[in-house]
């Protein structure tokens, strides 16, 4: 039996240092042969039961879980052509806690659909010995009229975000729902990542969880959609735009326009990492990095999400069928899609393509193993151990460098725009990348984020005294040029 990872102390150093070296171990991928795909909902589901006698036979749940499950199992329908999941996945994870531990579900997040489908799959697939999850919600829903209370009678809990500190009522909470033996659900990443992202993890619930002094064994899920049902709200922010505030009209409009069809998102899939430990002894820290580091390695992508990339670049010289083995070769997973991607905008393509540009990470290491700027990206966004490089055949070598341009311009771009713009006006006058986005938004916000968190810790830029712009800092000059070059200036071909 797999055992959960144990993530104590004396393993948190071990477990950062595998994060920055691009040889260490393959990532824990199942093959495609191997891989699992067991239909939940969706328009391919199909079962013997009208959609109240299936809400009538499920085992647990009271009455507002019975309704939301009624609710979803309809608009699943409408709104999904498949959702499917790992179920091997969950139960090798299940098996693994220990007797008298603590379940703590934690998923990616992506969406609002997030708070549903896992309490969907435990409300359907009893027999995974899930109980159906308390979920730790923003205190914003709890506040919406009416939506908020029933989501609180089908087992939402809420909280506030950006406390800085211990919050005394929602450690109260947590505290008798673990005397109560409550599975629990938790957002490591806080807020939804608008780009699809792996966003750095949140540890305050994980602290909160360890003060009990009760084990707790988390689960990390990964939710992988083709298209996020909110995803033009999204791009929308991608874009600039301010994050709006959670209110009733817009969210009861998405939820009515899910439930008739009008929003087509079409594949959902579900996987279950390899449980991760949590005791009196753990390393916080180095538990929030195992969590994201399987959620990262469970990822999957799509055919329509590779087809979205080939529209925009075809150059690259793959086809679906050639980009769909390479992604496989560096042990990724390749789901069918039914959607099409012939109107996939490129701002969207390229939140798509984060749920597979990871697996790249290796190779662009093999090109600038001592840049910077590359340096501090693959630091901040591999949570998982990166595979070691696959030395192309010098037939293919033009191809792959082809594509690994086409992957991380937007990186590149990001770095001369905000040099460029700094370098007219000596600064920048806007408070955030996403200020600057607003004005320029020909750059992937994301990509502008991680300029700007680089160039002001190597003091190339600072923050003004009142916090509203950027200007030039100490190491503007010295550096001016090394920044405002393209990486792909500065990068050598592959070995051939």
């Amino acid at each position: 039996m797999t055992k959960p990872i144990s993530t104590r102390t004396d393993r948190a150093t071990d477990l950062l240092l595998s994060r920055q070296q691009a040889t260490d171990s393959l990532f824990q991928h199942e093959t495609q042969q191997e891989f699992r795909e067991t239909l939940l909902a969706g328009a391919a589901y199909r079962d013997a039961y009208t959609d109240l006698q299936w809400t009538r036979r499920q085992a647990k749940g009271n009455w507002a879980i019975r309704t939301l499950g009624f609710g979803l199992r309809k608009s699943f329908r409408k709104g999904c052509s498949s959702i499917t999941f790992d179920q091997q996945s969950f139960e090798q994870a299940r098996a693994a806690v220990p007797a008298n531990s603590l379940v703590v579900l934690a998923p990616t997040h992506r969406s609002m659909m997030d708070f549903l489908v896992c309490s969907y799959l435990c409300f359907a697939h009893p027999e995974l010995k899930i109980s159906i999850p308390y979920i730790a919600a923003d205190l914003q829903i709890g506040g919406l009229p009416l939506l908020g209370w029933f989501l609180k009678q089908a087992h939402a809990f809420y909280l506030k975000r950006g406390q800085g500190g211990p919050d005394p009522e929602l450690n109260k909470t947590i505290r008798q729902l673990v005397q109560d033996q409550q599975t629990l659900e938790i957002f490591i990443e806080g807020t939804r990542s608008r780009s699809r992202q792996c966003m750095p993890p949140k540890r305050g619930l994980l602290r909160a969880l360890q003060q009990t002094g009760v084990t707790s064994t988390l689960l990390p899920i990964t939710i992988s959609y083709d298209r996020l049902p909110e995803e033009s709200a999204l791009i929308r922010e991608l874009k600039g735009g301010p994050k709006p505030l959670m209110q009733i009209k817009p969210l009861l409009k998405w939820m009515a326009e899910l439930a008739k069809g009008e929003i087509q998102i079409g594949r959902v899939h579900l996987a279950c990492g390899e449980p991760v430990l949590l005791d009196s002894e753990s390393d916080v820290h180095a538990v929030s990095f195992a969590i994201m580091h399987q959620l990262q390695s469970k990822y999957v992508v799509t055919t329509f999400h590779l087809g979205a990339f080939l529209r925009h670049h075809p150059h690259t010289g793959y086809d679906l069928k050639s980009l769909t083995d390479l992604i496989r070769e560096r042990g990724g997973t390749v789901l069918e899609s039914p959607l099409d991607a012939s109107q996939v905008d490129q701002l969207t393509e390229r939140s798509y393509r984060n749920q597979w540009l990871h697996l790249f990470f290796p190779e662009l290491l093999a090109l600038y193993p001592d840049h910077p700027v590359i340096l501090h990206y693959i630091q901040a966004n591999s949570f998982a151990p990166l595979a070691q490089a696959i030395e192309p055949e010098p037939a293919h070598n033009e191809r792959l460098m082809a594509l690994l341009h086409s992957l991380f311009q937007p990186l590149s771009e990001a770095y001369q725009k905000v040099i460029e713009i700094a370098h007219q006006q000596s600064g920048l006058p806007y408070p955030c990348a996403r200020t600057f986005v607003a004005q320029h938004p020909e750059c992937f916000l994301p990509k502008v984020e991680a300029a700007l968190n680089h160039l002001t810790e190597v003091e190339v830029l600072v923050k003004s005294a009142d916090k509203k712009q950027y200007e030039c800092g100490p190491e503007w000059h010295k550096q001016l040029e090394f920044y405002s070059v393209p990486l792909w200036d500065l990068a050598p071909a592959l070995k051939t």
